[in-house]
């Protein structure tokens, strides 16, 4: 392989192996060899590369029975030993991320030497063309499972689908019962969720609520803190487990009993819950797409740990490229959709994802009357809503507000019924949207959207 002094034979052995199992990173390996940008130095690694570059579908069946016709012992040996290598994830993992980052560096190696020769020339504007169109490239290259499905031949993984679906597994609740019930049982993977409301009303509390629901069941939960730091929502989280007043728990109150139960309930939860803040990435105030995935991939490398249900607090602070707020927006919701789809492979469902969004509020006087807010009212722009999969809104007047309460609306649902409103008694002070179960179904609201 060019480059020896960063890709020895170990790792050209480790490349084929990866090969193998993975068409996606076998089409970029290959498209690499084929421009002479990339080469196989070592001798069973290259014979193997060689063999494998012959079938549309190499298998190492194959690779063993051709290996099996060569003459000579050392050769034969070689493939053998590339054959039986390591069956450690974490090593396949390493040489897609080597290989990925390699390629990356040779299309802006390519692109910067195009641009400045066109810079040279005097050609800024041809420059700048170059440069974008390999940057672009770079973004395009991605190790992802085609999503193709051959209908006749899968049909056993669309009723191991349908089974997993049928056991209960696949699906995140709120704890309100009706918008439960009108979502087939909760958020499921697959599936964003955004939740909206005026500035203030409980856009934090309901993702803290989601996520404490999501840890209580066994689940695994990422919750990725944009706003007010990662301090204050873990102490939402603490008092929701501990059923003790935020400001005591911020202080660190609780009586012995109470430490106790804690104690030994964090024992079986462990790794459930996963809080991501950004203080180290505050001097930028651009937490991006890309960071996110980052996260999920450092705790996947690094703790054999992959979240089920991903919380973004808030969707409209996740940062992405445009002319303007509206454009922003709608690619940061478009990617987040993106996300919840998301197949890691095989036995992987995607993720739940929740990211809620700020609605506008039309004049001083919003918060004294009762109404509901639609889908439509979602600020900026309603584009950045449209591939939500449910639209959830959060609506309280001053006077709910005294008694505790909220109305929770179900503006929108892909999959089911939508236009549901209920009623629900409120948790503010034990750092919760609302009380498990504790809600008055209301009448159903006409929508109109």
């Amino acid at each position: 392989m060019h480059g020896e002094a960063a890709f020895g034979s170990d790792f050209q052995r480790a490349l084929v192996r990866a090969c193998l199992d993975d068409p996606g990173l076998r089409a970029l390996v290959g498209r690499f060899t084929q421009s002479k940008q990339l080469g196989f130095t070592d001798p069973p690694a290259a014979w193997a590369w060689d063999v494998m570059s012959r079938y549309d579908a190499p298998t190492a069946l194959i690779l063993s029975t051709e290996a099996g016709r060569l003459t000579d012992e050392m050769a034969r040996s070689g493939v053998q030993a590339i054959l039986a290598g390591s069956s450690d994830w974490r090593e396949s993992t390493y040489v897609r991320e080597q290989v990925m980052e390699w390629t990356k560096k040779q299309l802006f190696r390519a692109g910067f030497e195009a641009a400045r020769a066109k810079w040279n020339a005097d050609d800024v504007e041809g420059a700048r063309s170059v440069m974008m169109g390999k940057i672009e490239e770079m973004s395009q290259i991605q190790l992802e499972i085609a999503d193709r499905g051959w209908f006749f031949e899968d049909f056993h993984h669309r009723q191991e689908r349908r089974a997993f679906a049928a056991s209960g597994a696949d699906y995140f609740p709120s704890g309100i019962e009706r918008i439960d019930r009108a979502m087939n049982g909760g958020l499921h993977f697959g599936e964003l969720e955004v939740p909206m409301s005026y500035s203030g009303i409980g856009k934090t509390f309901w993702c803290v609520h989601r996520g404490f629901i999501g840890a209580r069941m066994r689940r695994r939960v990422l919750h990725f803190v944009l706003e007010g730091g990662r301090g204050k929502t873990e102490d939402r989280y603490e008092a929701r487990w501990a059923d003790t007043v935020y400001r005591e728990t911020r202080v660190g109150q609780f009586s012995a009993d109470v430490l106790h139960r804690l104690h030994l309930e964090y024992q079986t939860m462990r790794e459930g819950l996963v809080l991501r803040g950004f203080s180290d990435r505050k001097t930028e105030w651009r937490i991006t797409y890309d960071d996110i995935l980052a996260e999920i991939d450092e705790l996947r490398r690094t703790r054999g740990w992959r979240p089920e249900l991903i919380v973004v607090d808030y969707g409209d602070l996740v940062w992405s490229p445009g002319d303007d707020d509206r454009t922003k927006q709608k690619e940061s919701f478009r990617k987040l959709k993106t996300l919840a789809e998301k197949i890691e492979g095989p036995g992987h469902h995607g993720y739940a994802v929740c990211a809620p969004s700020q609605a506008t509020r039309p004049d001083k006087g919003a918060d004294e009357r009762e109404h509901v807010l639609k889908p439509r009212d979602v600020a900026d722009c309603y584009e950045k809503v449209r591939i939500a999969d449910a639209i959830i809104s959060l609506n309280r007047t001053l006077e709910e507000k005294g008694n505790e309460e909220a109305r929770v609306f179900l503006g929108k649902y892909r999959d089911d019924e939508d236009g549901v409103l209920v009623k629900v008694k409120t948790n503010y002070p034990k750092g919760t949207f609302c009380e498990i179960g504790l809600e008055i179904p209301m009448r159903e609201a006409d929508d109109d959207d």
